[in-house]
């Protein structure tokens, strides 16, 4: 593997997404899905025993772009989730911004940090 570029993330998403065409490829026994699992893994093997590395790297690099705002989201649905029972979350009524306050604290004055208003909630 020197002077390969190796498995990456986004390698390991076309292979994830193989698995699920040919787990789903059980069930429905189509040959399309067959075909396009397996030119998905002919392209993630292409990708891993590339000498290019730095097209795979740009490639690599676009992908994760792409779905940072979807790992963003995911990984604060999952903070909100863990918190649940020590914060409440708000949003400021003026500009959107959402904002943690602890619970059990009863009606508490609130500073929005981008815009600066001030309200009141209960905690």
């Amino acid at each position: 593997m020197i002077g390969r570029y190796g498995q990456d993330e986004l390698g390991k998403f076309i292979l994830s997404l193989s698995l699920i065409l040919l787990i789903i490829n059980l069930f429905t026994k189509t040959a399309a899905l067959s075909f396009s699992a397996l030119i998905l893994i002919a392209y993630s093997y292409y990708r891993t025993f590339s000498r290019d590395i730095n097209a795979r790297y740009s490639e690599n690099k676009k992908f994760l772009d792409s779905i940072e705002p979807l790992r963003r989201k995911l990984f604060s649905s999952k903070s909100k989730y863990d918190n649940r029972k020590i914060y409440k979350y708000i949003k400021c009524p003026n500009c959107k911004l959402e904002m943690k306050v602890p619970k059990g604290k009863g009606k508490i004055r609130v500073t929005c940090k981008e815009c600066g208003n001030k309200f009141v909630v209960k905690s």
